[in-house]
């Protein structure tokens, strides 16, 4: 993983749902380097932009995408 990689949420815990991030969420990797396995991620609604939450990810917890999958693509 490095700066800006697009990742998926593929685990749930409860610090993620806490600040209101679920499984399947997209975000953008936001450090250069991950704090104890930890990746800093900033998870965005997907047709405003607008930040849901800034937390650290565990890296096993992460999928890297090179884009949204089309079938991901939630309805407006």
């Amino acid at each position: 993983m490095k700066y800006l990689d697009l990742v998926e949420l593929i685990k749930e815990k409860p610090s993620y749902s806490k600040a209101g991030v679920k499984v399947g969420d997209f975000g953008a990797i936001m450090s250069e380097t991950p704090i104890d396995g930890n990746w800093q991620v900033v998870f965005s609604e997907f047709y405003t932009g607008r930040d849901i939450a800034d937390i650290l990810v565990a890296e096993e917890d992460l999928r890297v995408h090179e884009a949204v999958p089309k079938d991901r693509y939630p309805k407006k």
